[in-house]
């Protein structure tokens, strides 16, 4: 990583806020916590999506007056914890800027600092971290993404390759410069407070899980603003490279419900023709998971939810549709 300047004495840095929501990870969240506090925060706030591993008795026993704990009785999902978290965390800290993590992320030692030492105009309402596993190779599951629907070669091009993903290249985490990008995961995701408490406002809480932080995103980017991918702010993410649905087997409803959301509105008018790609990927995903119970109708409800832009339907049922409850 290139060398970064050191703020200037007697500069006045931006006040940045950590969201972090959490549910039935102790001892992650533990490791997330210590990283997180060993930087310059000037508040974090957990938001505790009704965890039942002692969490919140954990919480209490904490004593940084940064910290802030919203204890939630009803689990309401990355998207749910989230918005709550931003909503908090816009109203009650005196931030300029938020950053959204989960609770298996942290960021790197002096990601703060040098999100910190940006020139950042106020065209820019977003910024994107670069997000490694922890043995140091790249994370794609929250690789920054370019529209390709943006035109219509891009489009063309986005036929003739049938790519199912439009992450930025892995080689742009080397480059020194930030990389304009079109939208982001919510890990590493900093976002004006401003906006928050304005135009932007909060992330779709009804989506529950997946695309919730790319829609965002996207949204920003349709008030004309711009969001940069930094290569030098770095995170590390304690995930699995790949979902699994041996257990939770709902994930796959939302999976299939909301990238068909998310595609209806970063393409526009071009997701009809690009509709038979998408269809294509999901029947791929049931070929890959046919052994998994109940994935058809999962995948159709997924379907048909998704294509009408339904968004009612209650977590519980969903569970119940995976056989689950």
């Amino acid at each position: 990583m290139p060398p970064q300047p050191a703020p200037s004495a007697g500069q006045n840095l931006c006040k940045v806020t950590a969201v972090i929501v959490t549910c039935n990870r102790l001892p992650m969240l533990k490791t997330v916590l210590e990283h997180t506090l060993a930087q310059n925060f000037s508040a974090v706030v957990v938001v505790n999506n009704a965890s039942q591993d002692g969490t919140r008795d954990w919480l209490e026993t904490q004593t940084d007056p940064r910290l802030h704990c919203v204890h939630e009785t009803v689990n309401s999902g990355g998207a749910g914890g989230f918005a709550r978290g931003m909503d908090y965390a816009a109203r009650h800290t005196d931030c300029d800027w938020l950053v959204c993590f989960d609770d298996d992320a942290w960021p790197q030692p002096d990601a703060l600092r040098i999100f910190q030492s940006l020139p950042l105009p106020p065209t820019v309402g977003g910024v994107a971290a670069a997000v490694y596993f922890p043995n140091g190779t790249v994370c794609d599951m929250n690789r920054p993404g370019l529209n390709p629907f943006a035109s219509i070669r891009k489009f063309c091009r986005l036929l003739k390759s049938r790519r199912r993903t439009f992450a930025i290249d892995p080689a742009a985490y080397q480059q020194t410069k930030p990389l304009p990008v079109d939208y982001a995961s919510f890990v590493g995701f900093f976002v004006r407070a401003a906006l928050v408490r304005g135009p932007l406002g909060l992330p779709q809480k009804d989506l529950f899980i997946y695309a919730d932080d790319t829609l965002y995103a996207w949204k920003l980017r349709c008030l004309g603003l711009k969001i940069l991918f930094v290569p030098s702010i770095r995170f590390s993410h304690d995930c699995k490279t790949t979902v699994s649905f041996a257990r939770n087997r709902w994930k796959i409803y939302y999976i299939v419900r909301n990238r068909i959301l998310f595609y209806k509105k970063i393409a526009g008018w071009l997701f009809l023709p690009f509709a038979p790609l998408l269809l294509l990927s999901t029947l791929k995903l049931y070929c890959k998971n046919r052994t998994t119970p109940h994935i058809g109708r999962l995948i159709l409800a997924g379907l048909q939810d998704g294509l009408r832009n339904d968004t009612t339907r209650a977590h519980t049922n969903i569970v119940t549709l995976a056989g689950e409850s």
